[in-house]
C-alpha cells in the first residue's frame, strides 16, 4: 500500500514537472542546459525589481535673446533711377510766384484740348493716356470732347481769337493766356450726372480759380446741367498741369483748368454733350469772354485806341 503511493506520488510530481516545463516553453524561456525538469519546477521565481525612474529635469525657459543694439553703420546709398525722381523737378529756374505773372503778347490766345484725342501717340512719359477715356455704346469719349472743343474753337474765333485745338499731348511748356482741357465723365451709375471744373493744385499764376468761378456759372447757365461740388484729384493734378514732372505740359505762367463737361453714361447728359454741343460750347465761350485776363480782342483794341488817343 506505502509502494503505491510512494509511486503514485512519483507520478504526480513528474507531471507537474513536464507541464511546468512544457508552460514555460511557450512563455518562451528555455531551461538552462543541464537543469532537469524537475529542478526548474522547484526553482523559486526571483522579481526583478523595475529600474528608478528619474525625475523629469526641471524645465527651464529659454534665455531672451540680447538686445539689439541700434547699428552706427549708415546704409549704403541706393542707386537713383533716373526716370521719376529724376524728372520730379525738371523745370529749370526757380518756381514763378503768382507775382511773376505776365500774359502773353496780344492777340489772345486760347488752348482748347480735346481730352484723349489723340492718345495713341503719347510719349514714354505719358504711356499711361494711350488706352484711357471712358465711352458709351462705341462712342469714344475723345470723339465727345474734340467736337465740343471744334465748337468752340469755331464760335472764338468769329470773335477773334487765335485758337489752337490741341490733342491729349500738350507741347512742351505751351504758352496762351488760357488753357481748358474738356473731358467727359463716366460711371456705372446711369443716374450720376453734372459737370465738374478744376484748377491747378499748384497754380503759379493765382488766376485759375477766378477763371473756374466764372465757368461754374456759365456752363451752368447754358446747359442747364447741374454743377458737382467734389473735384478729383486726377483732375486738379492733371498732368498737363504739372511742368515740374513732364516735359510735355504747360509752361507755369499759363493759366489752366479742366472742364468734365457731363456723363457720357447719363441719358440727361448726353442730351447736352452728344446730341447737342453747341450749349456746352457756348457755356464755354460766355466764360471766356467774362474773364479779366481773355476779354474779346475788339475790346482790347477799343482800349488800347481809347489810351492813345487814336480815333
Amino acid at each position: 500500500m506505502r509502494a503505491v503511493r510512494i509511486a503514485t506520488l512519483t507520478v504526480s510530481v513528474v507531471a507537474i514537472a513536464v507541464a511546468l516545463a512544457a508552460f514555460r516553453l511557450q512563455s518562451g524561456q528555455e531551461a538552462p542546459e543541464g537543469t532537469s525538469p524537475t529542478t526548474m519546477a522547484l526553482t523559486p521565481l526571483v522579481e526583478v525589481a523595475p529600474p528608478p525612474i528619474a525625475e523629469p529635469a526641471a524645465v527651464q525657459d529659454a534665455p531672451e535673446p540680447p538686445a539689439r543694439q541700434p547699428t552706427t553703420q549708415t546704409p549704403p546709398e541706393r542707386e537713383r533711377r533716373p526716370g521719376w525722381s529724376r524728372n520730379r523737378n525738371r523745370y529749370p529756374g526757380p518756381i514763378p510766384t503768382p507775382a511773376d505773372w505776365e500774359p502773353p503778347p496780344a492777340p489772345v490766345r486760347i488752348a482748347l484740348q480735346a481730352g484723349h484725342w489723340r492718345a495713341n501717340e503719347a510719349p514714354s512719359e505719358l504711356s499711361g493716356l494711350r488706352d484711357n477715356g471712358t465711352s458709351w455704346e462705341g462712342v469714344k469719349e475723345w470723339e465727345v470732347n474734340l467736337q465740343i472743343a471744334r465748337s468752340t474753337g469755331a464760335m472764338l474765333e468769329k470773335l477773334g481769337y487765335e485758337v489752337d485745338i490741341l490733342p491729349a499731348v500738350v507741347p512742351p511748356d505751351y504758352r496762351a493766356h488760357l488753357f481748358v482741357a474738356i473731358h467727359a465723365d463716366g460711371s456705372n451709375n446711369p443716374g450720376a450726372s453734372g459737370f465738374r471744373v478744376a484748377a491747378p493744385r499748384r497754380d503759379a499764376t493765382g488766376r485759375a480759380s477766378q477763371a473756374v468761378e466764372i465757368l461754374e456759372r456759365t456752363y451752368a447757365e447754358a446747359t442747364g446741367l447741374r454743377r458737382l461740388p467734389d473735384v478729383t484729384r486726377r483732375m486738379s493734378s492733371y498732368y498737363a498741369f504739372n511742368y515740374r514732372r513732364y516735359e510735355h505740359a504747360l509752361h507755369p505762367m499759363t493759366i489752366g483748368l479742366i472742364l468734365e463737361t457731363g456723363f457720357l453714361t447719363s441719358p440727361s447728359d448726353r442730351e447736352v454733350i452728344l446730341n447737342d454741343p453747341d450749349r456746352a460750347a457756348r457755356g464755354i465761350v460766355e466764360a471766356i469772354m467774362a474773364f479779366p485776363e481773355t476779354p474779346p480782342p475788339d475790346v482790347l483794341t477799343r482800349s488800347a485806341t481809347s489810351t492813345t488817343g487814336d480815333p
